[in-house]
């Protein structure tokens, strides 16, 4: 009996293991950041010319797919639930590209591997991507971000910006763009 028992705990194991025979986890979300209408243009003509987007980055801890929950204690725990739908800094460039366009800032903006001329270069810092849960009873998406614009090197303007977006409701996606979408708004207004 003895090693008829241990031969059934032995079949059983890899199942157990592999997941089969418990309940199934929840599963995970990703969640997209994107520029949203609510982008501004902040001025009527270009200053800048043709700008390149030549660099973003996105600071520790927020650099990981999943979403960073920033708690009341002062931790940062990392929702193994909830992620974006790719690195974020991927989904930040396009956000980034699409906010500097429609600030109206620059004639034209393209990408890093653009072989079009430009007369400047932008780079973003975003110093901050998001869940503030902080305060009892509330959670919102926060995004803070810099700015800088660069000809031959030299910095010739820059900006800090910051935005937030309830994010109470289930799409995280929308609270996320939006929280994005304010700070790219508050920076652009200041260059």
């Amino acid at each position: 009996m003895n090693t008829i028992a241990r031969l059934s705990s032995a079949a059983l194991l890899p199942a157990l293991l592999a997941g089969c025979l418990s309940t199934t986890p929840p599963e995970v979300s990703d969640w997209n950041v994107e520029c949203t209408d609510a982008a501004k243009r902040v001025v009527g003509n270009p200053r800048f010319g043709v700008a390149r987007l030549a660099l973003v980055e996105l600071r520790a801890p927020y650099a990981v797919r999943e979403i960073a929950v920033l708690r009341a204690d002062g931790s940062v725990a990392f929702d193994p639930f909830n992620a974006y739908a790719a690195q974020p800094v991927y989904l930040l460039k396009a956000a980034a590209h699409d906010s500097l366009a429609r600030s109206g800032l620059f004639s034209h903006v393209v990408g890093s591997g653009s072989s079009a001329d430009a007369d400047v270069e932008v780079e973003v810092a975003v110093t901050r991507l998001a869940l503030d849960c902080r305060n009892e009873g509330r959670r919102r998406a926060v995004a803070a971000l810099s700015v800088r614009v660069m000809r031959a090197h030299e910095i010739v303007a820059d900006a800090s910006g910051s935005g937030s977006a309830d994010a109470s409701g289930p799409d995280f996606s929308a609270a996320f763009s939006a929280a994005v979408t304010a700070a790219f708004s508050d920076a652009l207004k200041s260059l």
